[in-house]
């Protein structure tokens, strides 16, 4: 799909609701506090978009590059970012409440202070990635890679390890992972 200028993100953007923008190329492109709820987005290019403060909630980003992309104190509760590239993008104070994040590609993310109470991690890749003060209450982890991964102050209650266990204690060491 063509680039598209500011003038025609911002006349799609106020357009009725949920937005079809499958395989869309937003590479870049400043969205901040944008309402994308309920939005199709699968195979988007976010690479590197400023999309802070912006309601994705319910969206579909299945497949969706997200590369870079700042995503902090953005909405994703619900949304579906099964097997999307996250790599390097920063998710500081989002929400991905119950988001399912399912063979995602998530290296060296910082999740700080996220809220990810019943996300679905399983089988993604989380190397590197930052955890420090996130609520991970009842994530599901399971298969995950998590190598290098930090978890400072992160709330991990009834999280589900990579190898199946649960947490009962809110603090792990990295031995636990």
């Amino acid at each position: 799909m063509a680039d598209l200028t500011p003038a025609q993100i911002y006349d799609l953007l106020n357009r009725p609701k949920p937005l079809w923008l499958a395989g869309i190329n937003l590479s870049n492109a400043r969205l901040s506090g944008a309402n994308l709820r309920d939005s199709d987005l699968r195979q988007a290019n976010l690479q590197g978009a400023d999309l802070s403060g912006v309601s994705l909630r319910g969206a579909n980003l299945e497949g969706a590059d997200l590369r870079g992309a700042n995503l902090s104190f953005a909405n994703l509760s619900g949304a579906t970012l099964n097997a999307a590239n996250l790599g390097h993008a920063n998710l500081q104070e989002a929400n991905l409440r119950e988001a399912h994040l399912i063979r995602a590609q998530i290296q060296q993310v910082d999740f700080t202070d996220a809220l990810l109470y019943q996300a679905l991690f399983t089988h993604a890749d989380l190397t590197g990635s930052i955890f420090d003060g996130a609520h991970c209450k009842g994530a599901n982890f399971f298969g995950a890679v998590m190598n290098q991964v930090k978890l400072e102050n992160a709330h991990m209650t009834g999280a589900l390890l990579p190898s199946g266990e649960f947490t009962a204690d809110t603090e792990l060491n990295r031995e636990e992972i």
